[in-house]
């Protein structure tokens, strides 16, 4: 999907290192609820599917089974903040928290919904296309392959990059705080279940988050 291939690759890289913090944090994290390491594990598959994304090959993957995954998880965000008893923190802020994954969830399904409808078949690195209805080739040195045509489409397209990169400064934010204001803490601060453990921990996992929303807003945004 992308065309220009500096930010391909730095959105690869991007998006397969929080794949792999958010496997480890999953794999590693075994004293800890299986709530938040679900919740790393959801993240692992968000950034192996915008990694995906961000190639042609991409494009060729079965977009149905990905906007059911998705959708489950972001609904999975929301019932988990208002179910699941014995919170460390009140659960309003539990599902505060939890809605931001939720948002993050339900945006990948929506750019999945939106590229599967939207074309037919994907365009090739050699730059042959197929019929794409809903979709528009970008001119030699665009940023991405195919953009939305829809009006409708590329409005959502542009409000969710707005929200995602409200979300990406909030989460940045967070984590340099946490980390720089308690520094040695040992105290778990698990935000909707998707942190546990050291303040450390909690630092790094809201810094990932961010990494993550930022990476999907620039997607979004070479979509519109």
């Amino acid at each position: 999907m992308i065309a220009a291939t500096g930010l391909r690759w730095i959105l690869t890289l991007l998006f397969c290192a929080l794949a792999a913090y958010g496997l480890w944090r999953a794999v590693v994290a075994r004293s800890h609820p299986w709530t938040a390491r679900l919740a790393h594990g959801l993240h692992a598959v968000m950034a192996l599917a915008m990694f995906a994304m961000a190639w042609a090959w991409g494009m060729d993957l079965p977009g149905t089974p990905q906007v059911v995954f998705f959708s489950a998880a972001a609904a999975w965000f929301v019932l988990a903040a208002l179910a699941l008893p014995n919170r460390p923190e009140p659960r309003v802020h539990a599902l505060a928290r939890s809605l931001s994954h939720a948002v993050m969830t339900g945006a990948m399904a929506w750019m999945v919904a939106a590229m599967s409808s939207g074309m037919s078949m994907g365009a090739t690195d050699a730059g042959q296309a197929h019929d794409m209805p809903g979709m528009d080739m970008s001119a030699p040195g665009a940023l991405a392959t195919m953009t939305l045509s829809g009006t409708a489409d590329r409005w959502s397209a542009g409000l969710l990059a707005l929200v995602l990169l409200a979300l990406a400064l909030w989460w940045l934010a967070e984590g340099f705080d946490t980390g720089r204001l308690a520094p040695r803490s040992t105290d778990s601060t698990p935000p909707g279940g998707t942190t546990s453990g050291s303040t450390a921990h909690a630092a790094r996992d809201a810094g990932c988050h961010g990494l993550m929303a930022l990476g999907m807003a620039v997607m979004f945004l070479v979509m519109v």
